[in-house]
C-alpha cells in the first residue's frame, strides 16, 4: 500500500509522423508525459533518422531534428498551462505530426521513467539521454525540484527586469523570492533564480551581471544561477561564463544539486 500511495498518475502521448495522411500509416518519433501532480510536462524525440528514412524516404530530416527544441521551448513558454497546452496540441496537430490519445500509467518518478518509456514505445536513442546542456532543460529540471519542494507557489515568476533598468527592457528573471527573515531581521531582500547553460549562455551570463548591477542599486539582492554544472578544464566556453558570473557577484549551482537548492528556500520561507 505504501509503495502504491507513491505512484503518480500520468499520461502518455505519443506523437505520429504520417506523411501521408490519406493513407494513414505512422512512425512513432516521439512521446510526450504528463504527470498533473508534479505540474511536469516532458517530451523525447527519436533521433534514429536512419529508420525515419527506411519509412519515408523523402522525409524532411531537418524539420524533425528540430522537433525536440520546438517542444521543449514551447512546454517552458506555456509552464504556467500545461494542461491547456496539452489540450490544444491533441486538437491542433493532424496532419504531419500527429499527437496520439493519452494512455494512462503509474509511475513514482516521471522524469526519471521517462526514457525507459520511451525506449518502449518508440525506440532507443543513438545518441541515449539527452544531456542537461541547454538553458530550457536546466531550467525544467530545476522547476521540477521547486515544485517537488513545496514551493512553486510561493514564488515569483517571470520577474520584469524593468522594475529595476527602465522601460522596455525585455529581459525576465525565472524565479524570485523574499526570505521571511534574513540576519534576525524581517522582510528580507530579495533572491532571484536564473537558469542557464555555462556552454551556450555567455552573453545571457552578461546580461544577468548588468541587470543584477541595476537591480543592487535599488536594494539589497542575491542572484544564482542554476547550470548544467561547474566549468571543467578545457571547456573555454564554458569556463568564460562561470567567470563572468562570479565577477559579478553572482552565486553558481549545478542542477544536480536541485532538490537540496530547494529545499533550502522551503527553509528560507518557513514552509
Amino acid at each position: 500500500m505504501a509503495e502504491e500511495a507513491n505512484l503518480k498518475e500520468c499520461s502518455v502521448f505519443l506523437v505520429h509522423y504520417v506523411p501521408d495522411p490519406v493513407r494513414g500509416e505512422y512512425l512513432n518519433i516521439g512521446m510526450f508525459l504528463y504527470s498533473p501532480e508534479e505540474n511536469y510536462l516532458g517530451c523525447l524525440f527519436t533521433d534514429d533518422f536512419r529508420r525515419v528514412r527506411r519509412f519515408h524516404p523523402q522525409a524532411d530530416l531537418d524539420f524533425l531534428r528540430e522537433l525536440q527544441q520546438d517542444f521543449e521551448q514551447q512546454i517552458d513558454e506555456h509552464s504556467e498551462e500545461l494542461q491547456s497546452y496539452l489540450d490544444w496540441m491533441e486538437r491542433s496537430f493532424s496532419n504531419l505530426v500527429q499527437i496520439s490519445p493519452a494512455r494512462t500509467c503509474l509511475l513514482r518518478d516521471p522524469a526519471a521513467e521517462m526514457q525507459s518509456l520511451f525506449d518502449r514505445y518508440v525506440g532507443a536513442r543513438i545518441e541515449g539521454p539527452l544531456p542537461l546542456d541547454t538553458r530550457v532543460r536546466v531550467k525544467q529540471r530545476l522547476r521540477l525540484s521547486l515544485v517537488r519542494a513545496g514551493v512553486w507557489e510561493h514564488l515569483e515568476r517571470s520577474i520584469p527586469a524593468a522594475r529595476w533598468t527602465q522601460p522596455g527592457d525585455p529581459f525576465a528573471f525565472d524565479f524570485g523570492y523574499r526570505p521571511l527573515e534574513v540576519a534576525g531581521k524581517p522582510n528580507g531582500h530579495i533572491k532571484l533564480i536564473h537558469a542557464l547553460s555555462l556552454k551556450r549562455d555567455v552573453e545571457m551570463a552578461k546580461v544577468l551581471v548588468y541587470t543584477l548591477d541595476h537591480v543592487r542599486r535599488s536594494e539589497p539582492t542575491e542572484l544564482t544561477a542554476v547550470v548544467e554544472g561547474l566549468a571543467v578544464p578545457g571547456d573555454e566556453v564554458a569556463i568564460l561564463s562561470q567567470n563572468i558570473l562570479q565577477e559579478g557577484g553572482i552565486a553558481i549551482q549545478p542542477v544536480a544539486f536541485a532538490n537540496e537548492y530547494a529545499q533550502s528556500i522551503r527553509q528560507e520561507l518557513v514552509l
